[in-house]
């Protein structure tokens, strides 16, 4: 590094704008002005002798040379974040830092974390949520939950759960009006929506199901859409329709009450929830955790069968 001049800080500031194909984004992550990112990237191409961006219209792409660059130094932070985050992982009293989705956070983990908490009074957990993956090596991030196919780079997932789709809403709105009794009377109730990542693979939730149980004159456009199905699910306990609930997440809401199941026709969303834990680290406290999900889990699939659930 001395040898050829460069700052650690310079490239950092390149590996951050890389990855975020911006400088005001990296700017923002580093803490540091605009100014000083674009100052320290062009001293870094200055020690090189080569163009790292192209800069048209207030964005940035990265050149031939950077191109060549970005992923040994992402690799690199990467195993630096990993070390430093198993040095940290030896001391007893370091928290266990966990990244899941709001919906997860909301209607999963949150309500049965006294549990842990009661398994494992020594285990500090610190909660983040996120709708998107953060890079867990560089946040200092344990372990996270994230609903995908089971590939992310540079991280190693573990299924936790499938994910089921069927309709339901709050008996509110069954009161004084005829149940559906057939999903083509889902035309006279609103739908609710969760948006649908372009990356499963289908462009509705409700279109889905409605294909798998052969109905066709049931309008998929129409309704209410929201960013996150956990929205979706809080929507429907309100009363304002009909979602496409997540019966994972809506466990609890149908064994209170809150929510009711219409058909017992359910699909299985090309989606499942992972656990996830940054490639080449393990410690104590995530093995713990992960284990308390999956016994927890285990349980409930129990407790399922010997009640006669599906």
């Amino acid at each position: 590094m001395r040898h050829f001049g460069l700052h650690l800080n310079a490239l950092r500031a390149f590996e951050c704008a890389a990855r975020l194909s911006s400088f005001s984004l990296a700017a923002k992550e580093l803490n540091v002005t605009h100014s000083t990112v674009s100052h320290h990237i062009s001293g870094l191409e200055k020690s090189l002798g080569v163009e790292l961006f192209l800069r048209q219209n207030r964005r940035v792409y990265l050149t031939a040379a950077g191109r060549d660059l970005f992923p040994v130094l992402e690799s690199s932070f990467d195993q630096i974040s990993t070390t430093l985050a198993a040095l940290r992982a030896s001391d007893a009293s370091t928290p266990l830092k966990v990244t899941v989705t709001p919906s997860f956070a909301n209607k999963w983990l949150i309500p049965r974390l006294s549990d842990f908490r009661n398994s494992h009074p020594e285990i500090e957990v610190q909660l983040q949520t996120s709708l998107s993956l953060a890079k867990l090596n560089q946040h200092g991030l344990s372990v996270g939950v994230r609903a995908g196919k089971g590939h992310w780079q540079n991280l190693n997932a573990e299924l936790l759960m499938p994910i089921h789709l069927t309709p339901m809403c709050s008996p509110r709105i069954l009161e004084g009006r005829e149940p559906p009794r057939t999903p083509d009377m889902l035309r006279d109730f609103t739908l609710l929506h969760a948006d649908v990542s372009p990356e499963t693979g289908i462009d509705s939730e409700w279109g889905e199901w409605l294909a798998a149980t052969g109905t066709k004159d049931v309008d998929t456009r129409r309704g209410l859409s929201f960013h996150d199905p956990g929205l979706s699910l809080q929507a429907a306990i309100d009363g304002l329709g009909v979602a496409m609930g997540y019966v994972e997440l809506a466990e609890i809401d149908i064994l209170e009450g809150r929510l009711v199941r219409l058909f017992e026709e359910e699909i299985q969303h090309p989606w499942s929830y992972y656990t996830v834990v940054p490639a080449e680290r393990s410690d104590p406290q995530t093995t713990i955790f992960c284990e308390w999900m999956r016994n927890h889990l285990l349980e409930t699939n129990k407790k399922g069968r010997r009640n006669g659930s599906p």
